[in-house]
């Protein structure tokens, strides 16, 4: 069935097509009477208004700028519910993956300029506002997703509360030593989860943290063999690096003949969606990437319709699954 235009209702009802634009947009031109009866005839014959057409009446373009970094696992998932409320506004994406540090400054520099967009969405967890200053001095709607930020609109993850949980249970409340993996990145910016583990072990000496190029199920087998060549003592393993180095872990312990959670607990970070079908079932923090990226377009779509006002800033909190291999 063909889309009726506004055109059609204005033909029906005997009105220029600037009449009964007049009419549905509630603005002065057209009489009470007239107004009534283009509204009466739209609704009758199904009409509804473009949505970039309106856009354009707002002096907009309809499209939203997605971007994302180290996230490849969260990415779809994040997208995902990004999609379902710009559905709801009628709003289109254009999607693209930041750069390196090196080459963002000029990048975002391009993207600030380019008038397309009405606002930008950037699930940025691992980054900082300073790398995004081109983008704050745009003055362009801008929402950053997974952390805090004090420049942009954000939604920060809080999982400090889950991740005591996870080191309560794989210490058997402070019992026994926990070694820690974690990427050299998030080793480098001091990354506050590490600072957390820090105090639940309380420089026990049998702990110790690993440090990984990057999640992946070989960086896990690297890093049960320097565990076990370091400290045999070490009875619990939390990937702070992601579930793929908890996957290697797994594995390298059933080679080893090293019983899982027996002789070693290991839990991930992540809960990616092969996590629960590994031998064991992994123990994972559970991040809501999909509803992070619901909250994070609907906050740049609240920004749209309200430009001023101070920076807002929501959470959302992810939570412990406790699985077989912890």
């Amino acid at each position: 069935m063909a889309r009726v235009r506004l055109s059609d209702v204005a033909a029906r009802a005997g009105v220029t097509p600037g009449a009964a634009s007049l009419a549905l947009n509630d603005r002065p031109g057209v009489s009470a009477t007239t107004r009534e009866r283009i509204r009466l005839l739209a609704q009758e014959m199904g009409y509804s208004p473009h949505q970039g057409a309106q856009a354009l009446a707002r002096g907009r373009t309809g499209i939203w700028g997605l971007f994302w970094d180290d996230s490849p696992d969260a990415w779809p998932l994040w997208q995902m519910g990004v999609l379902r409320q710009c559905a709801k506004a009628g709003t289109q994406l254009i999607v693209q993956a930041l750069p390196p540090l090196a080459e963002r400054a000029e990048f975002l520099q391009r993207i600030s300029s380019d008038a397309r967009y009405d606002g930008h969405l950037l699930l940025d967890p691992a980054g900082n506002d300073a790398a995004l200053r081109p983008l704050w001095e745009s003055k362009v709607p801008s929402v950053v997703a997974g952390r805090r930020s004090l420049w942009f609109d954000c939604v920060e993850i809080h999982d400090r509360l889950a991740q005591e949980q996870l080191m309560t249970l794989l210490s058997l409340d402070r019992k026994r030593p926990v070694a820690l993996v974690a990427t050299r990145a998030q080793v480098a910016r001091e990354d506050p989860r590490i600072g957390l583990w820090e105090e639940h072990v309380e420089a026990d000496p049998r702990s110790l943290l690993v440090s990984v190029a990057k999640d992946a199920p070989e960086s896990g087998v690297a890093a049960l063999g320097q565990i076990l060549r370091e400290n045999r003592e070490v009875r619990a393993i939390y990937c702070l690096a992601g579930d793929h180095t908890a996957w290697g872990i797994l594995r390298e312990a059933r080679l080893r003949q090293i019983s899982v959670p027996g002789d070693l607990a290991v839990a991930g970070w992540g809960d990616l969606p092969f996590s629960s079908w590994v031998d064991p079932e992994l123990t994972t923090l559970n991040v809501p990437w999909e509803e992070l990226g619901i909250r994070t377009a609907a906050l740049l779509q609240a920004r749209l319709e309200r430009p001023g006002g101070a920076r807002i800033h929501r959470t959302l909190d992810a939570r412990l699954v406790t699985r077989r291999s912890a």
